[in-house]
């Protein structure tokens, strides 16, 4: 029989992820989210004030990423937010828990991009988007299998075709900007029919979704060179670069296509291209563009599939690796240095949670684990600096500098009340599960809860 092996007896994980890689990275797994998969659902709810709600979110995303970076300078290592709490804390059971709820979220992010894909493949091939979307994360959990560095040329790739493919929308569609009124706030969401600010808060808290992924660049800490200054960098660059691509995208959208047609090309169950599909081919009032631009959007989607599904695999792997989930998940494959029982198990709970099929709830109970977490992370900063407010050796961001009160850090407060009021007021909304509907806030509340269980059982049967 084969001995198994542990990080301990292949040395851990492989030390070969650069600046640039790394910042591809998080552009990459950031671009192909949301701005794909979502701008449709959003533009539903906010009208031709999307662009504004892109502000929002990215406002509050970069609070976050403050945090996040200061932290993992100090912490470079897998599991990152688990890490973070549980070391600031004192806590492994609050470590464990926000670990879980970003894992769970990982999971679930996983579903709602490849069901984002299963949108654009529909123009290809009229099938089941779920059984598209599963068949997706099988593949794409073969080449996480495979190597880091082999994921990582992959990414890298399918990063420039995604980005090409936003540039190519912005660059057709500029001519167009200026037919629209975009500074009209209250022409009213096709979806809930209310107009003002509140729909424009909604569409932040879903566009939410397409930000995630900077915060991903830190669970990759250990594979990165240099990470105690090579992850900050690579976090910063990596959100600055993606919203002045979104915020063009979001201002081209609405101009070229209504709001309302944007929205439908959204629904799974709608025959029609997808929404920057549709953007393509009005633009070049040419059914080839919308073509060429299909397979653009299939490719941004099945890259961000491919970072999350790596990074929640090594969640899986990091916290199991300091004694919090069984030791089988910790076990790193001698041949390809990749943790084989995480990427299988994170396999196995995406392909569940593809089932619901409903992208928009999908994302919405995704971003709820995401904020969350971020609230969490902010929070573990601030606890940091105070237990640390008498020390000459604190590391800080250049910009988290500029906006200290003593050492009080500005930001990361701001991070942690705009997450706390996205959670107390944007997710109240009904969700279906198994016949069963109620709000989703109440079905993330009650995933959360389970974590304490399963904590104390994998603890016992270590002890």
């Amino acid at each position: 029989m084969e001995k198994s092996n542990t990080p301990q007896d292949q040395g851990g994980l492989e030390r070969s992820v650069s600046l640039f890689q790394a910042t591809v990275y998080g552009v990459g797994i950031i671009l192909g989210a949301g701005i794909y998969a979502l701008i449709g659902e959003a533009a539903g709810i906010a009208g031709n004030a999307i662009w504004v709600s892109f502000i929002i979110a990215a406002l509050i995303a970069a609070c976050s990423a403050i945090s996040y970076a200061e932290l993992s300078s100090l912490y470079p290592k897998s599991a990152a937010e688990f890490v973070y709490v549980k070391e600031i804390s004192g806590s492994p059971l609050l470590g464990f828990v926000v670990g879980y709820v970003t894992v769970v979220t990982g999971i679930i992010a996983v579903s709602a991009v490849a069901l984002g894909f299963s949108t654009y493949f529909k123009l290809y091939l009229d099938t089941d988007p779920v059984l598209v979307a599963i068949s997706l994360i099988l593949i794409v959990a073969t080449l996480n299998f495979s190597g880091i560095q082999q994921s990582a040329r992959v990414n890298t790739l399918l990063t420039f075709v995604e980005a090409a493919g936003l540039i190519f929308i912005i660059f057709i569609g500029a001519s167009y900007i200026g037919d629209v009124d975009l500074l009209v706030f209250d022409a009213g969401s096709t979806v809930s029919g209310e107009s003002g600010w509140k729909p424009m808060m909604a569409a932040a808290a879903l566009i939410f979704f397409a930000y995630q992924g900077f915060e991903d660049i830190a669970n990759i800490a250990e594979e990165t060179k240099s990470a105690e200054t090579t992850v900050p960098l690579a976090l910063l660059l990596s959100l600055l670069i993606t919203t002045v691509i979104y915020i063009l995208v979001a201002i081209v959208a609405v101009s070229v296509v209504p709001a309302e047609l944007l929205y439908a090309a959204s629904q799974l169950d709608n025959p029609s291209e997808g929404p920057l599909a549709l953007v393509a081919s009005t633009a070049l009032q040419s059914p080839i563009g919308g073509n060429l631009f299909t397979i653009i959007a299939l490719c941004a989607t099945a890259n961000t599939v491919l970072v999350l599904h790596i990074v929640t695999s090594r969640m899986i792997y990091g916290i199991a690796r300091d004694n919090c989930l069984p030791d089988f998940l910790a076990r790193v494959n001698r041949k390809t240095r990749t943790p084989i029982s995480a990427v299988i198990l994170a396999t196995i709970f995406c392909v569940l949670f593809t089932l619901g099929g409903s992208l928009g709830e999908v994302a919405n109970l995704t971003n709820v684990g995401v904020f969350l977490v971020f609230f969490m992370v902010n929070l573990m900063l601030l606890v940091y600096r105070y237990k640390n407010r008498r020390s000459e050796n604190m590391r800080h961001t250049a910009v988290a500098l500029a906006l200290n009160l003593g050492w009080f850090p500005v930001l990361p407060f701001l991070g942690a009340l705009f997450c706390a009021a996205m959670l107390l007021t944007q997710f109240w909304q009904p969700m279906t599960v198994l016949g069963i509907s109620v709000p989703i806030i109440v079905y993330a509340i009650f995933i959360t809860i389970l974590a304490v269980p399963i904590y104390l059982l994998s603890r016992k049967r270590r002890g």
